[in-house]
């Protein structure tokens, strides 16, 4: 099987959608371009936090807490710009760091301390879900309270997150522009190779003189970094801070990994396979909302490409 089969079978499913959106295209709106370009920013923090968790997967390892993270930088964000008045340069950078040291937190518990990644990120994620709903007390509002502006739109730069490029969604292009550079920068670094190596056969990878606890740290810390950026475009686009923001987030990323063909088991997959699994099931998800299948169905039927899909990996192996 050449390198470049899994690619070859994401892009096959890509098409199919894009056919089945032809024939059952809802009067019409699927030809719509619009109703791509908005698609894409739509799936901006999904497609961000998917970025993390493929590399966090191609490592052997998962993360829970990628949507957690999510609702804890939003409230972060939006409380320092909202209650403290912060810049947003400032206020951007602090909650990009509360993400890194969520993610740092991950890498530790599993690099160095051997905990298991499902058990540990489940840990950071259930802990990260309840700061998000103490935060507000520390601006002195009630737990669990939303951070609102005072009219129906937020700072400046929310309205610029939250705006188009032309007909692209910012948001968007944000996603397409950091997928491109992190599936370039992956593919052609000595990282890159040190991840696979990782997530294909830890111990080999160590005797062979790859750090394996520092590269399982980096992908951790970066897959926080991307669910912190995730949840500040969450908040220009839902002008607020909302402590639940993200929830089954982490089910939406692990989904586009699997669907894009990225191996559960590590080792196997590029960052490409995760940005045509985003595609995939956001497509999919439009089509069926446009031809009005109810959302229980929805996730029936996604539910079911995905046992699929893991089923396809197995009988590889």
């Amino acid at each position: 099987m050449t390198n470049s089969a899994p690619i070859l079978r994401a892009l096959a499913a890509l098409l199919l959608v894009l056919a089945l959106g032809v024939v059952f295209h809802g009067e019409g709106a699927f030809f719509r371009a619009q109703l791509h370009f908005d698609l894409l920013g739509a799936l901006g923090a999904v497609g961000l936090c998917a970025l993390g968790q493929c590399l966090v997967i191609l490592g052997g390892g998962i993360d829970l807490s990628v949507g957690a993270v999510v609702g804890l930088t939003g409230m972060v964000f939006a409380g320092l710009q909202l209650r403290a008045e912060l810049p947003w340069p400032l206020a951007l950078a602090v909650a990009l760091a509360v993400g890194a040291v969520v993610g740092l937190a991950n890498g530790v518990l599993v690099a160095r301390l051997r905990v298991q990644p499902f058990l540990a990120t489940l840990a950071t994620m259930v802990i990260a879900r309840g700061l998000a709903r103490f935060v507000p007390e520390l601006a002195g509002a009630a737990a669990s309270s939303r951070f609102l502006p005072q009219g129906s739109e937020g700072p400046p730069f929310w309205t610029f997150l939250a705006g188009r490029l032309g007909p692209v969604p910012v948001t968007g292009i944000l996603f397409a522009t950091l997928a491109v550079v992190t599936a370039v920068w992956l593919q052609r670094s000595v990282f890159g190779r040190h991840l696979l190596a990782t997530g294909a056969n830890a111990e080999a990878a160590r005797l062979s003189g790859v750090a394996t606890g520092r590269v399982l740290t980096v992908t951790y810390v970066l897959a926080g970094v991307f669910a912190g950026l995730a949840g500040i475009c969450q908040v220009a686009r839902d002008v607020q801070g909302n402590p639940s923001a993200g929830e089954l987030l982490e089910l939406q990323t692990i989904a586009a990994v699997v669907i894009g063909g990225v191996s559960l088991q590590g080792g196997r997959g590029t960052l490409w396979l995760a940005i045509l699994g985003v595609l995939i099931l956001g497509l999919l998800e439009k089509v069926l909302a446009l031809n009005g299948v109810p959302s229980h169905w929805r996730l029936v039927i996604q539910g079911a490409i995905i046992l699929a899909a893991v089923l396809m990996q197995e009988r590889r192996r």
